[in-house]
């Protein structure tokens, strides 16, 4: 088959999906890779076509949406400000690029909040399947909608109910004004089911993680999806801090940014000294991290955390779904330190599950805070035991090739 993989979002919305584009070729696919000019090494790496979408990643102006997002506490609010921020401000170009991008082609594979990308399929006339990473938005009686506690189907479907409500007023909106500019008809309910491929949606996301619910048979789990990394051999100066000492406090935020790393930063390193541990402190897009060098602190650029956080005690992360996923496969607890979207969620599965304390949110993060937690994870042996166990059995499955499965059986 001809398939155009979209490529939305920030690198754990996008490896995940060059991973499935790799599987696709493997398998003697055509796919052509549909992302901006931040993607396209990698891309090129895995041997897909790129058709680059005329989209600039500023990062000032990303670290400007991250402050406004972050300290928002109504979790619409803070949603109807990624939609507008991160998919209507610049969804005409995305739209007409994946349009151009898509002629001729039997298939799209697309991010379930990627309308313009959605939109430009079907102005195509080509058949469509969504990915999400996290099930906790997808609607079914068996659960409640995050913060909710699930107290029983006809508590849920309430809950559902008057969620939908507020979405309907607010975010719907904006995603309807956006498809009829281009030429769509407007959906219903978009934010809670319309985002989703009425045919096939898959759920990149490890069933050993999620509590089991009925969701509509368009969806459908596969696991996770990872992007296999090449060879990596970590410089001297990492290989030689990590002999110097016990295991110490991986600290990674990936793609969350914000304008104040610097000060960032400082509440880590004393978060870290409070709980008297060593630390490996990741850049990220956030621009963690010192130039200074500091007793029992490493600062680093990337490292492929399939390899660094196996070294670690614990990780210290934002929760995305990727991250989340990297951390429970390298069979380590985690303190998550949430941002936004998804990643409560997964914070809240995590303590569940018994290999990490409860979340913090990032706009309650302080150094006492993040220390109690660093020292609870470590003064408390069952969550490492608990996330040795979890993640072998996480290594028995095989989400990509599952995906695969679906994607090659798809009959819209």
């Amino acid at each position: 088959m001809k398939i155009v993989v979209v490529g939305w979002g920030t690198t754990g919305d996008v490896y995940p999906v060059l991973a499935l584009a790799e599987r696709l070729l493997d398998r003697g696919h055509q796919v052509r890779v549909c992302a901006p000019t931040l993607y396209r090494d990698k891309i090129l790496e895995i041997g897909a076509e790129c058709h680059e979408i005329g989209v600039d990643f500023d990062l000032s102006e990303f670290h400007a949406a991250m402050d406004a997002i972050i300290p928002k506490r109504d979790p619409l609010a803070m949603l109807q400000l990624i939609v507008e921020e991160g998919i209507v401000r610049r969804g005409e170009k995305w739209h007409q690029d994946c349009l151009s991008a898509m002629k001729g082609f039997d298939m799209a594979i697309c991010h379930s909040v990627d309308i313009p990308g959605q939109e430009a399929a079907i102005r195509n006339g080509v058949p469509w399947i969504t990915v999400t990473y996290c099930p906790g938005f997808i609607k079914s009686l068996d659960v409640a909608p995050y913060p909710f506690p699930n107290w029983g189907r006809t508590f849920n479907a309430i809950v559902w109910k008057l969620v939908q409500l507020r979405l309907t007023l607010s975010v719907d909106a904006l995603f309807n004004q956006f498809i009829m500019s281009v030429g769509g008809e407007p959906r219903a309910s978009v934010a809670l089911d319309g985002m989703y491929s009425p045919y096939l949606n898959l759920i990149a996301a490890s069933p050993t993680l999620c509590p089991p619910a009925d969701f509509p048979p368009n969806h459908k789990f596969t696991g996770v999806w990872h992007l296999a990394s090449p060879s990596y051999t970590p410089p001297p100066a990492l290989v030689a801090f990590l002999a110097e000492g016990p295991p110490p406090v991986i600290i990674s935020f990936g793609s969350m940014g914000g304008s104040n790393g610097r000060e960032t930063t400082e509440i880590l390193i004393e978060a870290v000294r409070k709980a008297n541990q060593r630390a490996i402190i990741q850049a990220g897009w956030g621009q963690l991290g010192t130039q200074a060098t500091l007793p029992d602190i490493f600062c680093t650029e990337y490292v492929p955390h399939q390899w660094l956080f196996q070294q670690g005690c614990c990780v210290v992360h934002h929760g995305g779904a990727g991250t989340t996923a990297s951390v429970c496969r390298a069979k380590v607890p985690s303190v998550v330190v949430a941002h936004h979207a998804d990643q409560p969620y997964w914070g809240k599965r995590l303590s569940h599950l018994g290999v990490a304390p409860r979340h913090l949110h990032r706009r309650n993060l302080t150094a006492e805070r993040l220390a109690k937690r660093i020292r609870q994870v470590l003064a408390t042996p069952s969550m490492t035991t608990r996330a040795q166990v979890l993640g072998e059995q996480m290594e028995t499955e095989d989400g990509l090739t599952k995906a695969i499965d679906f994607v090659e059986s798809f009959k819209p």
